[in-house]
């Protein structure tokens, strides 16, 4: 986990520890799991039959200039509907044990619903937003392939 997902974390947890615990515990799952690491970079995958029931999706707006960023998010856990998600990078590997994910960012997702002194706070997947900006850097920082 990039040092600025756990700072994004932190804030969480200063506002609602519940949540920040919640994600953590969410996260550990999925890190368990071979076959939801291997549905993790779907264009769009969608598990409601089992646990743990995600959402996983390409972020557009970043795929469209190379960088290979997902988010994902619970779809059974409080936090999950309270529209936080978690943006992260994959890197491919020729040996499949040394692919790895790297979580980037863990955002609240903005919405008709947010209130007020959260939506300066609040993400939507905006180029030119601090959120983008800073995934964009902390990608190139661990030196990931962009696609051209």
């Amino acid at each position: 986990m990039h040092e600025h997902a756990e700072d994004d974390l932190a804030l969480i947890e200063a506002r609602s520890p519940n949540d920040a615990y919640d994600i953590w515990a969410f996260l550990e799952i999925v890190d368990g799991s071979d076959e939801l690491k291997d549905r993790l970079c779907s264009w769009h995958y969608r598990q409601t039959h089992k646990d743990p029931q995600l959402d996983c999706k390409a972020v557009v707006a970043l795929q469209q200039t190379g960088y290979n960023v997902y988010r994902m998010y619970s779809l059974e856990m409080e936090w999950g509907r309270r529209h936080y998600r978690i943006l992260y990078a994959y890197e491919p590997a020729t040996d499949p044990d040394d692919e790895m994910f790297h979580i980037l960012a863990v955002v609240l997702k903005r919405t008709d619903d947010t209130v007020p002194e959260l939506r300066d706070e609040a993400y939507n997947y905006e180029p030119d937003h601090r959120i983008t900006l800073r995934v964009r850097s902390d990608y190139e920082e661990l030196g990931l392939a962009i696609r051209h």
